[in-house]
């Protein structure tokens, strides 16, 4: 519980974020990472070295926007339950949200933008 629901007297209720739904099976990062491995074939280690920390970052990113989405469900799922209660409002509101996934997020966009660069310089 944090220090500002503990003053408000609010219980911050902890709830795993439900399954992502998509409109079919999304390409994985490594994939596409893989597919230009093999146009860079030939290339030094170097490049294919920065193609595994893409591949990485790309996946780390997916995964941090999966709790960012995962967050915003329950929001949404709370305000639409018809028997949504104060503390219930009050526990999403002050429960810290995914401040740290998000600035996880652009972290791991620069490096994704920094390898893209690094990637393009050397085609």
């Amino acid at each position: 519980m944090t220090a500002k629901a503990i003053r408000a007297g609010v219980a911050v209720v902890e709830r795993a974020a439900p399954a992502r739904v998509a409109a079919g099976p999304a390409p994985r990062p490594g994939d596409a990472v893989e597919a230009l491995r093999r146009r860079l074939s030939g290339k030094t280690a170097r490049e294919h070295v920065v193609l595994d920390f893409l591949s990485d970052d790309l996946r780390e990113a997916g995964q941090a926007l999966g709790g960012i989405s995962g967050y915003v469900a329950r929001i949404e799922e709370e305000l639409g339950d018809p028997d949504v209660s104060q503390q219930k409002l009050l526990a999403l509101a002050l429960g810290g949200g995914p401040f740290d996934q998000i600035e996880y997020l652009a972290e791991v966009l620069a490096n994704v933008r920094r390898r893209l660069a690094q990637v393009a310089a050397r085609m």
